[in-house]
Protein backbone atom coordinates (compact mmCIF):
# COMPACT_ATOMS: atom_id res chain seq x y z
CA UNK A 1 0.00 0.00 0.00
CA UNK A 2 1.27 3.45 -0.66
CA UNK A 3 1.71 6.25 1.95
CA UNK A 4 0.08 9.20 2.12
CA UNK A 5 2.14 11.59 0.26
CA UNK A 6 1.37 15.57 0.03
CA UNK A 7 1.12 15.31 -3.76
CA UNK A 8 -1.20 12.61 -3.57
CA UNK A 9 -4.75 13.11 -5.15
CA UNK A 10 -7.50 14.34 -3.38
CA UNK A 11 -11.26 13.36 -4.19
CA UNK A 12 -11.49 16.90 -5.88
CA UNK A 13 -8.57 16.51 -7.62
CA UNK A 14 -10.23 13.03 -9.10
CA UNK A 15 -13.36 14.53 -9.83
CA UNK A 16 -11.91 17.34 -11.72
CA UNK A 17 -9.91 15.27 -13.85
CA UNK A 18 -12.82 12.93 -14.62
CA UNK A 19 -15.19 16.27 -15.67
CA UNK A 20 -12.69 17.46 -17.88
CA UNK A 21 -12.21 14.19 -19.36
CA UNK A 22 -16.22 13.95 -20.06
CA UNK A 23 -15.78 17.86 -21.25
CA UNK A 24 -13.72 16.57 -23.92
CA UNK A 25 -14.69 13.03 -24.54
CA UNK A 26 -18.52 12.49 -23.60
CA UNK A 27 -18.30 9.15 -25.16
CA UNK A 28 -15.74 7.50 -23.28
CA UNK A 29 -15.45 4.44 -20.83
CA UNK A 30 -14.75 3.72 -17.31
CA UNK A 31 -10.92 1.88 -18.10
CA UNK A 32 -10.41 5.74 -20.00
CA UNK A 33 -11.11 7.45 -16.92
CA UNK A 34 -9.36 5.38 -14.94
CA UNK A 35 -6.50 5.45 -17.41
CA UNK A 36 -6.16 9.18 -16.46
CA UNK A 37 -6.15 9.02 -13.31
CA UNK A 38 -3.33 6.23 -13.47
CA UNK A 39 -1.28 8.72 -15.95
CA UNK A 40 -1.74 11.70 -13.00
CA UNK A 41 -0.32 9.50 -10.39
CA UNK A 42 2.17 8.30 -12.67
CA UNK A 43 3.42 11.57 -13.87
CA UNK A 44 3.55 12.48 -10.07
CA UNK A 45 5.93 9.95 -9.35
CA UNK A 46 3.38 7.95 -7.04
CA UNK A 47 2.64 4.82 -8.84
CA UNK A 48 5.17 3.12 -11.59
CA UNK A 49 8.46 1.70 -12.06
CA UNK A 50 10.72 3.03 -9.39
CA UNK A 51 14.18 2.41 -9.68
CA UNK A 52 16.82 3.03 -6.39
CA UNK A 53 19.99 5.15 -6.78
CA UNK A 54 22.38 2.53 -7.54
CA UNK A 55 20.25 0.42 -9.94
CA UNK A 56 19.89 -2.62 -8.43
CA UNK A 57 16.96 -2.87 -7.34
CA UNK A 58 13.70 -2.40 -9.16
CA UNK A 59 9.97 -2.53 -8.04
CA UNK A 60 6.11 -1.03 -9.39
CA UNK A 61 4.13 0.77 -7.15
CA UNK A 62 0.82 0.52 -8.61
CA UNK A 63 -2.38 2.51 -8.03
CA UNK A 64 -3.80 2.18 -4.25
CA UNK A 65 -7.03 0.36 -3.32
CA UNK A 66 -7.65 4.04 -1.44
CA UNK A 67 -7.64 5.65 -5.38
CA UNK A 68 -9.64 2.92 -6.96
CA UNK A 69 -12.18 3.65 -4.08
CA UNK A 70 -11.96 7.62 -5.05
CA UNK A 71 -12.48 7.24 -8.55
CA UNK A 72 -15.75 4.77 -8.11
CA UNK A 73 -16.83 7.61 -6.03
CA UNK A 74 -16.89 10.16 -8.31
CA UNK A 75 -18.25 8.43 -11.06
CA UNK A 76 -20.73 6.55 -8.86
CA UNK A 77 -21.62 10.29 -7.93
CA UNK A 78 -21.68 11.48 -11.70
CA UNK A 79 -24.13 8.74 -12.57
CA UNK A 80 -26.62 9.48 -9.86
CA UNK A 81 -27.16 13.01 -10.41
CA UNK A 82 -27.39 12.00 -14.15
CA UNK A 83 -24.11 13.68 -15.41
CA UNK A 84 -23.78 10.59 -17.78
CA UNK A 85 -25.22 7.15 -17.93
CA UNK A 86 -24.04 3.86 -19.34
CA UNK A 87 -23.54 3.29 -23.01
CA UNK A 88 -22.91 4.88 -25.62
CA UNK A 89 -24.34 3.77 -28.46
CA UNK A 90 -26.75 0.52 -30.20
CA UNK A 91 -23.80 -1.31 -30.07
CA UNK A 92 -22.17 -0.58 -26.60
CA UNK A 93 -25.70 -0.31 -24.63
CA UNK A 94 -24.43 -0.67 -21.17
CA UNK A 95 -20.21 -0.46 -18.69
CA UNK A 96 -17.95 -0.11 -19.31
CA UNK A 97 -19.19 2.40 -21.53
CA UNK A 98 -20.56 5.81 -20.71
CA UNK A 99 -22.08 9.09 -22.36
CA UNK A 100 -22.68 12.09 -21.22
CA UNK A 101 -26.39 12.48 -20.41
CA UNK A 102 -26.78 16.04 -19.16
CA UNK A 103 -24.70 18.35 -21.10
CA UNK A 104 -25.46 21.57 -18.95
CA UNK A 105 -24.78 19.42 -15.53
CA UNK A 106 -21.44 18.96 -17.24
CA UNK A 107 -20.96 22.07 -17.98
CA UNK A 108 -21.70 23.84 -14.46
CA UNK A 109 -19.95 21.49 -13.39
CA UNK A 110 -16.65 22.20 -15.70
CA UNK A 111 -17.51 25.82 -14.62
CA UNK A 112 -16.84 25.12 -10.92
CA UNK A 113 -13.97 23.34 -10.99
CA UNK A 114 -12.09 26.16 -12.93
Amino acid sequence: MRQHFEQDLSREDIFRMIVKHLDVFPLTSLEAIREVIRSSLNQRGLIGGMTTQTGAATYNRKISDQDIQLINDCICDLLNSRVIQPGINEVNQDLPWISVFDKEKLETLVNSLS
